[in-house]
C-alpha cells in the first residue's frame, strides 16, 4: 500500500509502458487462478491465489469468496479486500480472526514486511489494523459535496485538465522550476532530481515544488523572486519527521497554494494517510506552515489521491485520484467547494458509496443545473489560453523562457528548435497511435501485440532523441 515518491511519479507522470505491455496482457492470470481454485476447492493455497488475483483486479467481493476457503491466511486477504470496499467493519472482523489464529511463523513473516523507504520491519497486520481504524474514523465524517463532473485522463497529463482561472496561479512543469534551481543549488540542497508539476502564483513571484533527495525521499521547497529578478535559495517547507513520523518513509507531491497565500494542499503518504497518497492541508502563519491534517473523505481513499486545487473566482475545485483503477489513467473530479464543511450524518444510508463517489449524480442538489458553472469553467480556461497564446515554452539555464522562434538570438538555435518541434510533433503523433493500438488490444485484437512493443521501443528512442535536441538548442543559444 505504501509507495515511494519516485515510484508514484514513474507510474503517474510517465505512465510506464509495462502497464499496457502485451507480454503482461497476453494471458488472463485472474481466469487461470480462478479455474485452478475451482478445480481443487479444498486447496487453501489455490483459493488464496485466486483471491489475490481477484483482489489485484479490483474484484473484491469475489476475492473474499475464495479467501474464505484459504485457511487463516485467507482471513488476512479478506480483510484487505474488505478494506478496499470501504467495509471497514468487515475488514476489522476478518483481521481480528487472522490475528487470533495466526501461527508464530505467520507472525514472523508479518513483522518482516517492509514498505516504501522505511528500513525497519513492521507488522503488516498491525499496519493494516491502523489503516482500518483510520478508514472507519474517516467514514464518520464524509464531507457532503456536489461533484458536477469527472473525466478519466492520461496519468501524465492530468494537471492539464484542471482548468483553474489565472488568478488561482498555475501548475508548471520541470523547465519552469529549472529557472529557479541549478545544479549548484541541487548539490547544496542534496537533491538528486526535480519533479513536476510545480505550483506558481499568479504573479509568478512564488513557486512551490517537490524534489527527490539523494536517498530517494521527497522534500517540498518554496522559493520567491527577488528584486533583481533572481530567485532566493529554496526553503524547505516541513520537518517531515515531525509531521509524518518517519522522514525517510514519507512521500509528498503536487502542492497547491490557495490565492490567500495561507492554505496549502498537497499529497503525502505519511502515517495519517489512508491509502498511498492522501490529500492534506496546512496553513501558514508567521513562523511557517503548521502541522498538516488529512482532509478526509470523499477526497481521500484507500488508493492514491494526488492533487486538490480550487478556483475561488469561479467557485469550483478539482481533485485527482487513481481509485477507479484504470491502467495508465487518473480520474479528475470537478466539485463545488464549501466555505463551511458539512458532513453526512453518521450512519447515513449509502455513506460508503458517497465516500467513494460511486455515483456523481447522487451528490447533486435536487433540481440543480450546473450548465452555467461549467460554462464559466470553460470560459476561464479559454481566457487563460488566449492570454498565453505562445507557440511553446522553452526554458534556458540563464532564466529566460522562450515562446516563439523569433525569441531566439542565435540562428543556429532557431534551426535546432525547428527540428525539436518537428520531432516533438512526431512523438506526440506516435503516442496517439500507440494509444489507439492499446485500445484495440484491450478490445480483443491480440494480433497487434508485437506492433505495440515495437511502438513502445520507438517512442522510448524518440524521447531520447528529444533530450539530445533540447541540449543542442540550449548549447546553440547560450
Amino acid at each position: 500500500m505504501k509507495e515511494t515518491f519516485r515510484k508514484i511519479f514513474i507510474s503517474v507522470l510517465l505512465s510506464a509502458p509495462v502497464a499496457f505491455s502485451p507480454l503482461v496482457m497476453a494471458q488472463d492470470p485472474v481466469a487461470d487462478a480462478v479455474e485452478a481454485a475451482k478445480g481443487a476447492p479444498r486447496n487453501q493455497g489455490l483459493n488464496r491465489a485466486a483471491g489475490d488475483a481477484l483482489k489485484e483486479a479490483g474484484r473484491y467481493a469475489e476475492a473474499i469468496q475464495f479467501y474464505m476457503k484459504g485457511g487463516n491466511l485467507g482471513n488476512l486477504g479478506a480483510a484487505e479486500a474488505a478494506y478496499y470496499m470501504y467495509d471497514f467493519e468487515g475488514a476489522r472482523n476478518y483481521l481480528d480472526k487472522y490475528i487470533q489464529k495466526r501461527t508464530p511463523s505467520e507472525a514472523e513473516k508479518d513483522v518482516n514486511y517492509t514498505y516504501g523507504l522505511k528500513s525497519e520491519p513492521i507488522d503488516w497486520a498491525d499496519y493494516l489494523s491502523t489503516r482500518i481504524d483510520l478508514g472507519r474514523s474517516m467514514l464518520d465524517r464524509v464531507e457532503k459535496i456536489q461533484v458536477i463532473d469527472s473525466v478519466n485522463v492520461p496519468a501524465e497529463e492530468f494537471f492539464d485538465f484542471i482548468k483553474i482561472a489565472r488568478n488561482a496561479g498555475s501548475l508548471q512543469g520541470v523547465p519552469v522550476v529549472e529557472r529557479v534551481i541549478n545544479n549548484e543549488v541541487l548539490d547544496l540542497l542534496k537533491l538528486s532530481d526535480i519533479m513536476s508539476p510545480a505550483y506558481v502564483t499568479e504573479s509568478g513571484d512564488d513557486m512551490i515544488w517537490v524534489g527527490v533527495d539523494a536517498n530517494g525521499g521527497s522534500t517540498m521547497y518554496e522559493s520567491s523572486r527577488l528584486a533583481d529578478d533572481s530567485w532566493d535559495i529554496p526553503r524547505r517547507m516541513f520537518d517531515y519527521a515531525t509531521v509524518f513520523g518517519t522522514e525517510e518513509g514519507t512521500s509528498v507531491a503536487y502542492p497547491f497554494l490557495m490565492a490567500d497565500g495561507v492554505s496549502l494542499y498537497f499529497a503525502a503518504d505519511g502515517e495519517e494517510s489512508l491509502g498511498g497518497l492522501d490529500i492534506f492541508i496546512s496553513r501558514r502563519d508567521e513562523d511557517g506552515f503548521l502541522q498538516p491534517s488529512n482532509i478526509g473523505m470523499p477526497y481521500n481513499s484507500p488508493y492514491n489521491d494526488y492533487m486538490y486545487a480550487v478556483d475561488e473566482q469561479n467557485g469550483v475545485g478539482w481533485w485527482a485520484t487513481d481509485r477507479n483503477r484504470i491502467p495508465g489513467m487518473v480520474t479528475v473530479y470537478t466539485f463545488i467547494p464549501q466555505d463551511l464543511r458539512i458532513n453526512y450524518e453518521v450512519g447515513s444510508e449509502g455513506l460508503a458509496d458517497f465516500a467513494r463517489i460511486k455515483s456523481i449524480a447522487s451528490t447533486w442538489a435536487e433540481g440543480a443545473d450546473y450548465s452555467a458553472l461549467k460554462r464559466r469553467i470553460e470560459n476561464a480556461a479559454e481566457a487563460r489560453r488566449q492570454s498565453v497564446a505562445y507557440d511553446f515554452d522553452f526554458a534556458l539555464p540563464d532564466g529566460r523562457v522562450l515562446h516563439r522562434l523569433s525569441d531566439f538570438r542565435s540562428a543556429m538555435a532557431r534551426s535546432a528548435m525547428q527540428e525539436y518541434l518537428k520531432e516533438k510533433k512526431a512523438l506526440e503523433k506516435a503516442k496517439d497511435y500507440l494509444e489507439e493500438l492499446r485500445r484495440k488490444y484491450a478490445s480483443g485484437d491480440k494480433s497487434i501485440a508485437n506492433e505495440i512493443l515495437q511502438r513502445e521501443e520507438y517512442i522510448e528512442s524518440k524521447a531520447a532523441d528529444m533530450r539530445m535536441l533540447s541540449n543542442q538548442v540550449v548549447n546553440s543559444e547560450i
